[in-house]
């Protein structure tokens, strides 16, 4: 079903003093700086040569969902996005696990939005079952 991990998100309260820490720590290549307006977080893409990246990401305001994470589980891991080759028999997979899906249009109906594992079924951390589409 998955093959590894494409990229880890990490939920911070300050995104530019994390994104120096995690480049001066880690390394990799600073490949975008964008403010998700309508999504209320702001975003620091981190890649890696062998084609995973860290996502750093912090709120806009009081009320994005990325504040909320932040109030209920604090800073940390906020969401893995895993690599796989088949993303709608990955979706179909989880489906059959009974799992609480986001985004999910149902069983027969075409994947056209990132799908995401809930949160309560991962102990407070989401995933993303990366290929889906992106709106």
């Amino acid at each position: 079903m998955f093959n590894g991990i494409k990229g880890v998100f990490i939920r911070v309260k300050n995104i530019e003093d994390a994104t120096d820490k995690y480049l001066k720590v880690f390394g990799g290549k600073l490949i975008q700086r964008h403010k998700f307006e309508d999504l209320g977080f702001d975003t620091s893409v981190i890649e890696y040569s062998n084609d995973t990246f860290i996502e750093i990401i912090s709120p806009l305001s009081e009320s994005s969902p990325v504040q909320k994470a932040l109030d209920k589980f604090g800073e940390g891991v906020h969401l893995i996005a895993m690599d796989n080759d088949d993303p709608e028999q990955s979706v179909n997979d989880l489906r059959a696990m009974g799992l609480n899906l986001i985004n999910d249009s149902g069983e027969g109906n075409p994947i056209t939005q990132q799908i995401f594992i809930h949160p309560k079924e991962l102990n407070g951390m989401m995933g993303l079952i990366s290929g889906t589409p992106v709106n």
